[in-house]
């Protein structure tokens, strides 16, 4: 089960990011926020992915099909550039595979996606997704192939999700248009700004978290 709110925060034309938070191991979280925006607004978004869909020709052609795309700072200019949807996980795999103790707990964001939105002059919508964090229990994770895959790797307790109500809530906008290049080199600065999106994130994840009853988080 889906609940979808604030989709009216999200613009139906023009150079948008949707900043997520990311967990679940498996990304579907990736998956159902892709499939809504298509639906809701008929746009198709590219999503900024972890290295390994590049890994072979199979993941590679796949993931293309779906708007995917590897991280690669010029080629999101490019598509933002074109007026296209991105979607980019700032907390990347360490959000994803982060040990289910820490369930509803965001980690660290990359501050690059900030940089990325002042040099474009893009609206950046923060979006909380809820219900992924409850499919799997992850233990922690294995670094022993982390040098041939690029990323270390979940240890789930079930292979199969649990069944979980979810929701996917779409945040006010915010506007980059007054920063410019001297903002952009300011590295604090960016970082600040990260941090202060992050935190939207996390308050209003906890505000519903407390609306479902789930104190312990």
């Amino acid at each position: 089960m889906l609940e979808v709110e604030g989709m009216e925060n999200v613009p139906k034309t023009g150079r948008v990011m949707l900043i997520p938070n990311h967990s679940g191991i498996l990304g579907w979280d990736a998956a159902v926020l892709h499939y809504e925006i298509f639906k809701s607004l008929r746009r198709l978004p590219r999503t900024m992915a972890h290295a390994f869909w590049e890994s072979n020709d199979f993941f590679r052609i796949g993931s293309k099909r779906l708007g995917f795309f590897p991280p690669d700072f010029k080629k999101a200019v490019k598509y933002l550039k074109k007026n296209k949807l991105m979607i980019i996980f700032p907390e990347a795999e360490h959000g994803n595979f982060k040990p289910s103790i820490k369930m509803y707990q965001l980690t660290e964001f990359n501050p690059g996606f900030v940089a990325l939105a002042m040099m474009t002059n893009c609206t950046v919508v923060p979006v909380c997704i809820l219900g992924a964090e409850e499919n799997y229990i992850n233990l922690g994770t294995i670094n022993w192939f982390e040098k041939s895959l690029g990323a270390k790797i979940p240890i789930p307790l079930n292979l199969l999700p649990i069944p979980a109500k979810w929701k996917i809530k779409f945040l006010p906008p915010i506007s980059f248009q007054k920063y410019n290049k001297k903002d952009i080199k300011n590295e604090k600065f960016v970082r600040e700004v990260a941090d202060n999106i992050k935190f939207r994130i996390q308050s209003n994840i906890q505000l519903e978290l407390v609306k479902k009853g789930i104190f312990k988080f």
